[in-house]
């Protein structure tokens, strides 16, 4: 039987799950129940398909959250110390022969290496008229974004950058088929969220699972103590089928929901807040 007392460690996702539909920041009650939490000496983790340069700045300027799961469990980073506890990308080979598909075609991208997140140039200088997602407005208006000019391809082999992830948005239609035959013709891609339109890959090795593993040991704990809270079935279901406490969000994935052991109100209407109130506070 499940006892509240075991639980040592929260994963949270930001899309769909703690964000507002602003897709930047969390209301007053989810940070709410996320300090009690931590006044109970509960972990909270951030665990999410975001770069670690992406990440809310409620998250981002608060060191409370002492380690992030990033990039889908691409790297797992200790903030305090500035260690990189795991780590699994595309080789810069790798990386480069996937640019090749699409770079030069006039396509809002972003590309994720290191922490940080890489755009085509010429796209950032006229980048009204391309379709910005609302979460990268603010990002793009803070300035931390790269831009990177002349072939992506070349970059990324002269910098030898293992990309963590690639995310492309808004792929007119006559464009979308020959880049997702690319991407099926090489062994070494998955495929996680996303439509057509968005186009969103990852490295076949990388594997949140084994990512929040190596943080547990660290922490000398197992998912035994893990409350995992998420929308995707894609992105969440191997955090919410292995922890102790899974729970989906009433907005996500009905796959998800009939594995997890139980679903909360939606994301924004604050069902983060209320599935933590309602079994640990």
């Amino acid at each position: 039987m499940f006892e509240k007392s075991q639980i040592k460690l929260i994963t949270l996702d930001f899309d769909g799950t703690t964000l507002q539909r602003d897709q930047t920041w969390m209301s007053f009650r989810t940070i709410h129940a996320l300090r009690e939490c931590q006044k109970r000496g509960i972990i909270c983790v951030p665990c999410s398909g975001r770069s670690a340069n992406m990440f809310p700045p409620q998250i981002d300027r608060d060191l409370t959250f002492r380690y992030w799961v990033t990039a889908a469990g691409a790297r797992v980073i200790d903030r305090w110390t500035g260690e990189i506890i795991y780590k699994e990308t595309f080789t810069p080979e790798q990386s480069a022969d996937l640019a090749r598909l699409y770079e030069g075609q006039h396509i809002y991208s972003e590309v994720a290496a290191d922490g940080s997140l890489y755009f085509e140039q010429e796209v950032l200088d006229e980048i009204w008229k391309y379709p910005v997602p609302p979460h990268h407005v603010w990002y793009i208006d803070s300035g931390k974004q790269i831009g990177v000019r002349g072939k992506l391809s070349e970059f990324l082999l002269q910098e030898q950058l293992g990309v963590e992830k690639f995310n492309l948005y808004g792929v007119p239609e006559e464009k979308q088929q020959p880049i997702i035959d690319g991407l099926k013709a090489r062994p070494y891609v998955e495929f996680l969220d996303g439509t057509t339109k968005d186009i969103q890959f990852y490295s076949t090795n990388t594997d949140r699972v084994k990512a929040m593993e190596t943080l547990l040991d660290r922490l000398g704990l197992t998912f035994d103590n893990v409350m995992s809270v998420g929308d995707s079935m894609g992105m969440d279901a191997s955090m919410v089928s292995r922890a102790a406490l899974g729970i989906a969000m009433e907005n996500g994935d009905e796959r998800l929901k009939a594995i997890a052991d139980d679903v909360t109100d939606r994301f924004d209407r604050d069902g983060f807040a209320k599935a933590i109130e309602k079994w640990l506070l």
